[in-house]
């Protein structure tokens, strides 16, 4: 490559590497706003197998392992993140997410700290978000996956309160968990 395309390319390939290491919250089409210092990526990049203990499951197979028996459709990849997460909608239940995200801590990203608890499901830890998208009817639950790794279940209720959706996500979260890899 010559010099003017070599310095195009590297300030193309550093740019999109800043765009994936910056963490924003927000809205769809809104104005997005910085997560803050934890929710930013971490400084070094998962570099063997046992570092990603994610890889190679798929957020829609497992979304749809876990909601088996219960009428929901396929799910299909999320509009917002269709690489980790896949949604699946059902009449009357609302919208059902999962994502799968090797290198992401469970306890980072909180868009609504205010309205964040501390728990677990089965043994391992994760926190409820009640509204964090700022609407009636929404929760997210996310597990710990070692090494910081998660899995975050999100429910949007069509019609129910966010207690409802909280405990609908509560409930996808322990199905969800039973099909994550092993912390050790």
């Amino acid at each position: 490559m010559t010099g003017p395309i070599r310095g195009f390319v590297t300030f193309v390939g550093l740019a999109a590497l800043a765009c994936a290491l910056t963490a924003c919250d927000g809205s769809v089409g809104g104005n997005p706003a910085p997560a803050g210092p934890a929710a930013s990526a971490s400084s070094s990049a998962p570099t063997s197998q046992s570092d990603t203990p994610l890889a190679g499951m798929s957020s829609c197979k497992t979304l749809d392992q876990a909601l088996t028996g219960q009428g929901f459709p396929p799910s299909t990849p999320s509009i917002a993140d269709p690489e980790h997460a896949c949604d699946t909608q059902k009449e009357g239940f609302g919208v059902f997410s999962l994502g799968l995200q090797d290198g992401e801590a469970y306890d980072t990203s909180i868009a609504n700290p205010a309205k964040a608890s501390a728990g677990s499901v089965r043994a391992r830890r994760a926190i409820l978000e009640r509204e964090p998208t700022q609407q009636t009817g929404v929760c997210a639950v996310s597990i710990e996956v070692k090494p910081e790794s998660r899995a975050t279940i999100a429910v949007s209720s069509s019609r129910g309160t966010t207690d409802e959706a909280c405990t609908k996500a509560r409930t996808l979260a322990s199905a969800v968990e039973l099909l994550l890899p092993k912390n050790t």
